[in-house]
């Protein structure tokens, strides 16, 4: 291998993390070309230098959050135009928001709302009704004053699958 292709392959990669021909053809040139050795034992300090900075925590001075908040107040902080600026665009977007939500509110409280109609029985003579108006409704009938709980069920649930509601 040439000097510069060796030292290409050095710097693209830690030599220990390698495998196969490659790692051995860099080895031996690296025993034959002492500046490639040279590069190669730079290299791997370098890569254990990184490693072990890499492992130590570093805390910050204890006056760090007081030298920052000192340098804020030196330099003015936040400026009384850019709070102002800031609370003009928030401003729009809350009065959008409340605007979005009152023609909501007023959509669903004033729109006409649909009465659910189903036809009775296979008759249609008497129109679509509701179930709960037929079902309480009092037409003088002599059956109507004597349905239980169960029947009015029974019809009910009857009538939803004659329809095809499940």
């Amino acid at each position: 291998m040439r000097c510069r292709k060796v030292r290409k392959f050095i710097d693209a990669q830690p030599l220990n993390q390698t495998d196969g021909d490659a790692r051995l053809a860099v080895l031996a040139h690296c025993d034959a070309c002492v500046e490639c050795r040279q590069w190669l034992q730079a290299a791997s300090i370098a890569t254990s230098l990184i490693r072990a900075r890499a492992c130590e925590e570093t805390q910050p001075s204890p006056f760090f959050k007081t030298r920052v908040l000192a340098a804020i107040r030196e330099h003015g902080g936040v400026s009384a135009r850019g709070q102002l600026d800031v609370w003009r665009s928030a401003w729009s977007i809350v009065a959008s928001m409340l605007a979005v939500v009152i023609v909501l509110l007023a959509l669903n409280l004033f729109a006409p709302r649909p009465v659910e109609e189903f036809a009775i029985g296979g008759d249609n003579s008497r129109g679509r009704d509701s179930i709960e108006r037929v079902m309480m409704e009092d037409n003088g009938g002599p059956a109507d004053e004597n349905l239980t709980s169960g029947q009015v069920l029974d019809t009910v649930f009857a009538q939803g699958d004659s329809n095809g509601i499940d």
